[in-house]
């Protein structure tokens, strides 16, 4: 191997560090706690190597939450079933078990504040998801004008985010009472009820 390979190996390594540090942060203090100091200091560098690879920390978040959507949107498009109304449902239970185990990752990813210019600077990663959704609502009822998908999608994200944002928050209590409290089927039973209503 050449050391201009071995340089952009570590380069590469060091730029997934910076990111992975970042979540490591955000999930032990909050996305609040992060800098750019912190950062450094959980690579075992000085701030100046972090800022070799992004300008400031609200780009680091960027970047965190593109990988977010990537790992997203790969979940989505492996999980294909002929029947359109349990895909659709399939897609609400993906979002869940993903803001499950990635708490601090789905807060970045879908927080108003945060990245506000997702869409705009990369709307791939972010589109593709929702074109996945669209689909599916297009399977179930093919004769609608395109402002009405999008009208219905918007619906079903409301329901989704909004359900799993609650369950995030009420997170200590589904571990108290888990017999009491079922995030997943309540999920699947609101999405059913969703699908039922545009069919």
């Amino acid at each position: 191997m050449s050391s201009i390979d071995r340089k952009t190996r570590h380069k590469e390594a060091l730029r997934t560090g910076i990111l992975q540090a970042a979540r490591n942060i955000a999930l032990k203090e909050g996305w609040q706690a992060v800098t750019i100091r912190k950062i450094a200091d959980e690579v075992e560098y000085t701030p100046p190597i972090v800022y070799e690879f992004f300008e400031n920390k609200e780009a680091v978040f960027f970047e965190v939450a593109m990988d977010g959507f990537t790992i997203l949107r790969n979940m989505l498009e492996a999980e294909v079933i002929e029947d359109t109304h349990k895909q659709l449902c399939r897609y609400a239970i993906i979002h869940w078990h993903f803001a499950e185990q990635n708490p601090e990752l789905y807060k970045l990813m879908f927080s108003i504040e945060s990245i506000p210019s997702v869409a705009e600077e990369r709307p791939q990663e972010v589109l593709s998801i929702g074109e996945l959704i669209k689909n599916a609502m297009k399977a179930i009822t093919p004769d609608l004008e395109d402002k009405e998908y999008k009208e219905l999608f918007f619906q079903w994200m409301c329901i989704v985010h909004g359900f799993i944002t609650m369950a995030l928050i009420m997170r200590h209590r589904i571990e108290k009472e888990p017999d009491a409290w079922e995030p997943e089927l309540y999920l699947e039973r609101a999405t059913r009820r969703f699908i039922k209503s545009i069919q």
